[in-house]
């Protein structure tokens, strides 16, 4: 039996250089070829996910999707081209690269080639009550602390498993298809983003009910969306947001939907374009009232880097 320990930490990241993942907790762990020992985890495996304070969890990973022939966008320092930047609390240039001590406001956005994993452990998924990061790090087979993905000692989990009275996570089957899925609730620990309830109300006040891409829009489907990464910049600024459609919402974060800030045109990957209800947008006009269209452009820039 192999063990890993696999850091899932949502929106917040210690270095900023990574956009992060579309973890699912308790069901799907997303990761890529870019981090260590990406491909040495197996089905079958024993998997503890955890964030930066404490083990969240244990199950056995059910199967592995892998998807080949993949970009991400990575953003890196100007000057040495690496992602181990930090923001800075207070102090102006922004951001502070810890390899070259660069200093600078905007990172520089770069297209990788990736291979990417998704896999799937929720049948299996049990909570860890109680485990610090600490104590985690105490059974890991080495003493690394930045790595997403870091191998414990199998047989020191199984002791801990049974300190905890926690079964061992079983080898899976997939359930058949009248087999019930499943269902309740858990109890997270989180980083969460404050204020996103009020930079809504506020784009809703300033907008109406208008998707700024597809138009008007019922309340209950318009999401607050920012033009800059709010991981980076930590920022409600309204001249930054528009309220977009949630499945908009998702594809504009992405990079696969963007709008031209000279034509204020809306602008889609070329993936996109064919699905018709979403070719249908190319070129269509946008609603940018009270917009800062330097914010439109970051966007723009960052996502046809990726479109090429």
């Amino acid at each position: 039996m192999r063990a890993w320990s696999l850091l899932s930490v949502g929106e917040y990241r210690h270095f900023q250089g990574n956009t992060g993942y579309a973890d699912v907790l308790g069901s799907t762990y997303v990761f890529d070829s870019t981090v260590t020992y990406a491909d040495k985890v197996r089905e079958g495996h024993v998997v503890v996910l955890r964030n930066r304070e404490v083990a969240l969890g244990v199950a056995r990973v059910e199967g592995i999707e892998v998807q080949d022939g993949l970009e991400k966008m990575r953003l890196v320092c100007p000057a040495c081209k690496r992602t181990k930047f930090k923001k800075r609390a207070v102090a102006s240039p922004a951001f502070l690269c810890q390899k070259c001590r660069t200093k600078f406001d905007t990172p520089e956005a770069v297209q990788v080639p990736i291979t990417r994993y998704t896999a799937h452990y929720g049948s299996t998924w049990r909570e860890l009550p109680g485990v610090t990061v600490e104590r985690l790090r105490a059974i890991a087979l080495n003493q690394s602390k930045q790595q997403s993905i870091s191998p414990l000692d199998p047989n020191r989990v199984v002791d801990l498993l049974a300190e905890l009275a926690v079964p061992l996570p079983p080898s899976s089957t997939p359930p058949s298809p009248s087999s019930e899925l499943p269902a309740g609730h858990r109890v997270e620990l989180v980083r969460v983003r404050t204020g996103q309830q009020a930079f809504r109300a506020a784009l809703l006040q300033r907008d109406g009910e208008v998707c700024a891409i597809t138009g008007p829009c019922p309340k209950e489907a318009l999401e607050a969306a920012h033009l800059r990464q709010f991981a980076v910049h930590v920022d409600h600024s309204t001249d930054a947001g528009i309220l977009l459609r949630a499945d908009v919402h998702s594809l504009f974060d992405r990079g696969m939907m963007a709008v031209n800030p000279s034509s204020k045109q809306v602008c889609l990957a070329p993936a996109l374009r064919v699905y018709p209800m979403y070719a249908q947008l190319e070129g269509r006009p946008t609603s940018l009232a009270g917009v800062d269209l330097d914010a439109v452009r970051q966007h723009f820039t960052a996502a046809a880097a990726t479109w090429r």
